[in-house]
């Protein structure tokens, strides 16, 4: 899937070079296009491996953080830590003092659905699935990278209850990005229907 950055707030933030949207970056990249196309070509490298080790954590926030880190930790230092600015890309996402808080609340209640493991079916495991992505899209606990980190962190959910794999190569950036906007707005239907498309029997 394509990734850009285009947040509202990006520029000049503490995370970019002075007077760009630049992020800050090991490689001292000071190229948009530059950067992009590094970030792809390792994170690419990262996610791979991560498919490899299957399940790496018990989903807590925790988890999605060494999610991020080891898909990110190439190139940025705060690869894996918490985002201290306010964002935006259209509205508002989750203001950066009530991420973990919020996180946890959502947690508490994936546990509560035994992290989705007693699901047998498409449907069903669709709509949970566009539930807790929507809804962990909205707290976007990273600066930057939080849809790869988001994926790898649905893929090993799905991994986990061993009846499906998620496979997001089925569906477009464009089908996504549309039902993430619907999901805002706690409408998840657009999400379901992209999700159902992307889950196989494992």
């Amino acid at each position: 899937m394509n990734e850009t950055y285009n947040y509202d707030s990006g520029r000049d933030d503490k995370y970019c070079y002075p007077g760009t949207s630049v992020l800050k970056n090991k490689l001292h990249i000071t190229s948009q296009e530059e950067l992009l196309a590094m970030e792809r070509q390792l994170t690419m490298v990262r996610y791979f491996e991560l498919e490899k080790k299957g399940v790496t954590g018990d989903f807590s926030l925790k988890h999605l953080c060494q999610i991020h880190k080891a898909l990110f930790g190439d190139l940025y230092d705060w690869a894996g830590k918490i985002r201290d600015v306010n964002i935006a890309k259209g509205t508002y996402f989750c203001f950066y003092p009530y991420i973990e808080e919020n996180f946890d609340i959502l947690y508490r209640q994936l546990k509560k659905e035994n992290c989705l493991k007693d699901i047998r079916d498409v449907p069903t495991m669709a709509n949970r699935l566009a539930y807790y992505l929507g809804e962990i899209n909205m707290i976007h606990p990273f600066r930057e990278g939080n849809g790869r980190a988001q994926r790898q962190y649905l893929e090993q959910l799905c991994k986990n209850g061993g009846t499906f794999e998620l496979q997001f190569s089925h569906c477009s950036y464009e089908q996504m990005r549309l039902a993430s906007i619907d999901a805002a707005m706690c409408r998840y239907e657009k999400m379901e229907e992209a999700i159902k498309a992307c889950l196989v029997d494992k």
